[in-house]
């Protein structure tokens, strides 16, 4: 899955600011080789990320890994993960 520049999402699996967990975020520079501290260990690290500008408060633009982030749902998507299925019988009858 790619994301665009200017996408919006959802920031997850937080290594270090774990507060923006759910976080909504967006996508200001595509997917590419960079290097970066990884605050954890205090050691510099290449992986493949995009640039995402955290869309909070105190939000600041991040190295986010391709896990990292997901996608927005839509309106036709159901929350628990379930599609739901309108029925066709007339009437509107389920």
């Amino acid at each position: 899955m790619t994301f665009k520049v200017g996408e919006l999402v959802i920031m997850q699996h937080a290594s270090y600011y774990t507060e923006w967990n759910g976080a909504l975020g967006v996508i200001v520079s595509p997917l590419a080789p960079r290097t970066s501290m990884d605050l954890l260990s205090m050691q510099y690290r290449t992986n493949a990320s995009y640039r995402v500008k955290v869309l909070t408060q105190d939000g600041i633009v991040v190295d986010a890994r391709p896990h990292q982030i997901r996608r927005l749902r839509g309106p036709e998507e159901a929350t628990n993960g379930e599609k739901h299925h309108v029925s066709s019988l007339p009437g509107g009858i389920v």
